[in-house]
């Protein structure tokens, strides 16, 4: 018989292997570890990349991204004012991957509220026209308001898409606005519309979305009209920029030629159309301060071939292109005539004194008596436009003047005056002449007339924080 011992435990029973389990608690380590990373990588990137959609959705269901606010016109982030043909040299030699790269950055900083910005603000200047109008809706980029596509008069290779966000019920007040042939000047003294995404839309063109930080009230100088602009409170990251299509963008323009030909205007190749419509008599929508009284004086128009002669003298004309005998145009439509005789204006404050890049700028010039048809003033008359600026209207310069002072490309010029324009202080004022590169700039002293053939162009009209009145003026005629 066996002997069975009790009570002793088998050696075999009780034997653990040192390496059971360790494997898979490596494993499983590692892959937390691999975990943090990852969080801690798409953590940075979802807050440094608000303008992706889905990092959009994270952080504002986190709350940790602020809806877009209205910026008081003191307290604007830092920027850069760009005309058209600022912003064509700026952009217009970037390639597509290099526009999307500062489109994403644009858009970054704006839903960011410019929050520790890197740079300055691109701010669009000068002077548009609208082609057409489309409101807005739940599945675009911004839910309520109107966008408008512009053409610039000075350099038509540059669209702008500008987007007026609103409430709902000022929608119908924007339409009825906001219509084709409308001009809209942007002033860096009272409009602060930044760019927020840039495209090229084919044929050497761009088109840039901007937005008007102010977010300030617009009203028509007729009959009171107007609408208030308010920031957006949700935004449709998802739907993306630029709001309007290609096959907008061409109904557009062709909407705009049928207003050209409904007015009456001639088709031609040297002037850029959005000027031709400005010629036509066409609103502008010019800023002006909130204590000027809500009025703007309308331009007389050119007597008809045949017609006596009135008490009131003649708008003068640059002789480059003389206005053809006034003719009554067919009824473009009521919403544009509507708009025709209505200026918008923003009721915003503050005027300082516009200033220069100090950079050799590129604009288009023209030979004696060929740049495009515009009004010819003396600076006597100048006085006029003080208050209430240029507006959309094309204006030059005539009349002797003696250089004060030269520096690089710039000029400061005085009229000369007689005896007894000296003794009572007659048309004392001071023009500030940029001129392109390429041009000579006049030498200290020097004196000079300018006539009809080859006028200074005004691009605005301000009085200084000395009581003179200062004419900013640029050279677009060459001296052959």
């Amino acid at each position: 018989m066996k002997a069975v011992q009790l009570g002793r435990p088998s050696r075999k029973d009780h034997q653990i292997p040192e390496d059971d389990n360790l494997f898979g608690w490596t494993v499983f380590i590692l892959l937390l570890c691999g975990f943090a990373v990852v969080c801690w990588i798409g953590t940075f990137y979802v807050f440094s990349h608000p303008e992706e959609p889905f990092a959009y959705q994270i952080l504002a269901k986190l709350k940790k991204l602020d809806p877009p606010r209205r910026f008081e016109l003191t307290a604007a982030p830092s920027g850069e004012f760009l005309s058209g043909d600022k912003l064509l040299e700026r952009f217009g030699t970037l390639t597509a991957s290099q526009l999307n790269d500062q489109s994403n950055g644009l858009l970054r900083s704006y839903l960011r509220n410019y929050d520790h910005q890197n740079g300055r603000v691109p701010y669009v200047t000068g002077k548009f026209t609208i082609l057409d109008a489309y409101p807005l809706s739940d599945s675009k980029f911004f839910s309520s308001g109107v966008v408008v596509i512009a053409q610039s008069v000075d350099t038509p290779t540059v669209y702008l898409e500008h987007i007026f966000p609103a409430d709902k019920e000022h929608l119908a007040s924007m339409q009825r606005i906001l219509v084709t042939g409308l001009g809209i000047e942007l002033r860096r003294s009272y409009d602060l519309s930044a760019v927020v995404h840039v495209s090229s839309i084919g044929g050497a063109r761009l088109l840039f979305t901007c937005l008007p930080l102010l977010y300030g009230p617009y009203g028509t100088t007729q009959n009171g009209s107007g609408f208030q602009l308010d920031p957006p409170k949700v935004l449709n990251v998802k739907a993306g920029l630029p709001l309007v299509s290609q096959n907008q963008l061409r109904e557009s323009e062709q909407r705009y030629a049928e207003y050209r030909k409904a007015t009456g205007e001639q088709q031609g190749t040297t002037v850029a159309s959005a000027e031709k419509a400005k010629s036509n008599g066409s609103a502008a929508l010019v800023p002006v301060a909130r204590a000027l009284p809500v009025s703007t004086p309308t331009t007389p128009p050119m007597p008809k071939a045949g017609a006596k002669p009135s008490a009131t003298p003649p708008v003068q004309v640059a002789a480059a292109s003389p206005i053809p005998a006034a003719r009554t145009p067919p009824t473009p439509g009521p919403s544009a005539l509507t708009a025709a005789n209505q200026p918008l204006q923003p009721f915003l404050t503050a005027s300082p004194t516009p200033g220069t890049t100090g950079r050799v700028g590129f604009w288009q010039t023209y030979r004696p008596g060929q740049m495009p048809r515009g009004r010819l003033v003396d600076v006597d008359h100048t006085s006029e436009f003080v208050d209430r600026g240029i507006g959309n209207e094309t204006l030059y310069l005539r009349g002797d003047f003696t250089v004060t002072a030269a520096r690089e490309n710039r000029a400061v010029l005085r009229p000369r005056q007689s005896l007894a324009d000296r003794v009572f202080n007659r048309g004392n004022a001071r023009i500030i002449v940029e001129y392109p590169q390429g041009l000579p700039t006049p030498r200290e002293g020097e004196s000079f007339q300018r006539g009809a053939e080859r006028p200074f162009q005004i691009l605005d009209i301000r009085k200084g924080t000395d009581g003179e009145v200062n004419i900013y003026v640029r050279e677009v005629t060459t001296g052959e």
